[in-house]
């Protein structure tokens, strides 16, 4: 299935397996739907995937699909990003990695460079009425509050950091209906990522050590340190996905 959507702002174009609409995608629509008509009460799915899994793509899919179906409940994308700290905070505090001292605007991405306390404040809000999300504003390369508002009886908050194993971290999955997280090999998403830079204009041995620096290390911990989720799915090299 050929679809147009809007991720994060940006017009893509992006292609899933039939079987796959058929055998994943679908269903899973069907059953957040399900879950609201038990629950009676708005359902909060978390999406968690590494960085270049395209997690963002499957969760605007996902969208679409409940829209386009009248016997679902359409559902609304929440993006993660926008609990990242201002770049404000981040140029003027440092965190300690590998024995030095570095300031965490250069590690904007990692876990310690978001917000966690206001997350759990907002996820605990979208249980009791319509509420306000952040927006990360990819312009500006900053966090906009309040910028999203939730009107949908069922939300997939999509991120890397939402299972990850760490203290605090790992109590989030309790503020959530039902977990999703994505797999896959490392290599795929270095390949995928080293890519993505060098088609934004950077040159490949920068974009390669850009990767190295940066996203390697936030990869790892995404696919090594998370948390079990209620579905893990594996996403292969030719965009297909297996359930695990």
């Amino acid at each position: 299935m050929k679809v147009n959507l809007n991720v994060s702002g940006f017009e893509t174009e992006a292609t899933f397996p039939d079987a796959d609409v058929k055998r994943i995608h679908q269903p899973l629509i069907e059953k957040f739907t399900r879950l609201y008509h038990e629950k009676q009460e708005r359902i909060v799915v978390f999406l968690c995937a590494p960085p270049g899994s395209g997690k963002s793509t499957l969760a605007a899919f996902w969208e679409h699909l409940s829209e386009h179906d009248e016997s679902q409940e359409p559902l609304q994308v929440l993006p993660f990003d926008g609990f990242h700290y201002p770049n404000e905070i981040l140029d003027n505090n440092t965190i300690e990695r590998d024995g030095e001292l570095v300031p965490l605007r250069s590690i904007k991405g990692s876990y310690q460079t978001f917000n966690l306390t206001e997350l759990i404040d907002k996820l605990k809000q979208l249980k009791m009425k319509d509420t306000k999300w952040p927006y990360y504003d990819r312009n500006l390369h900053d966090p906009v509050d309040d910028a999203i508002l939730v009107n949908r009886n069922v939300v997939v908050v999509e991120g890397n950091w939402l299972l990850l194993n760490e203290p605090v971290w790992n109590e989030l999955h309790r503020l959530a209906d039902f977990t999703v997280f994505v797999d896959t090999l490392p290599e795929f998403l270095q390949e995928r990522l080293v890519n993505r830079k060098i088609r934004g204009g950077t040159e490949p041995e920068a974009a390669l050590e850009f990767y190295l620096n940066s996203d390697a290390v936030n990869v790892d911990k995404v696919l090594n340190h998370s948390i079990p989720a209620d579905l893990t799915l594996f996403l292969n090299q030719n965009g297909s996905f297996e359930i695990r």
